[in-house]
């Protein structure tokens, strides 16, 4: 690998991600794609892969240091419910809050593709994107939904009371065990 054409991509990246056309040291115009916050962020991610590749001589590690998230590790009973319903996303935060440094965090899709497997929720496909709603089944343990609309458009939020945070808990050891979590930027 090429070090220096790495280190040289680098610094476009750099300036690039800091809205500064690399080419003539100028700042781009506001409107400029590259200053959108999702490129921005994007480029700023990817000037830390390639400073990592230049740290370690040319070669990205594979892997995360961090271990897999392991339930025997993490104490459930200093878990407290919420009595109002959340977010799936909120009740995979407040488990990862108990979890040790150094352990990857509980992915909120293993809960919501458990949940979809099980029958307590349904896939739609909705303009070539799936889409979890709820079913059924899950009304009956306490998963509800609310109509929002948001950045993207109309959609449908899941939500848990604490009767479904219950529910999950009681069957985390089933919902994890075996599997590695991974996590998703």
């Amino acid at each position: 690998m090429d070090l220096k054409l790495v280190e040289h991509a680098k610094g476009y990246i750099d300036a690039l991600a800091n809205g500064v056309n690399p080419l003539t040291g100028e700042p781009v115009p506001e409107s400029d794609t590259v200053n959108q916050v999702r490129i921005s962020r994007c480029l700023f991610y990817v000037s830390d892969v390639l400073s990592e590749v230049l740290q370690n001589g040319g070669v990205k590690k594979s892997g995360s240091s961090e271990l897999p998230f392991d339930l025997s590790a993490v104490d459930l009973s200093a878990l407290t419910f919420f009595e109002e319903p959340v977010g799936i996303k909120v009740f995979t935060d407040a488990i990862n809050a108990l979890r040790p440094d150094g352990m990857k965090r509980l992915n909120p899709a293993v809960l919501t593709n458990w949940l979809a497997e099980q029958g307590y929720l349904r896939v739609e496909t909705a303009n070539d994107k799936k889409r979890k709603r709820l079913a059924a089944l899950g009304a009956q343990i306490g998963i509800s939904e609310v109509e929002r609309n948001g950045e993207y458009g109309h959609y449908f939020h899941l939500l848990y009371a604490e009767s479904a945070q219950r529910f999950l808990i009681d069957r985390l050891p089933e919902i994890v065990g075996g599997k590695e979590m991974k996590n998703d930027l």
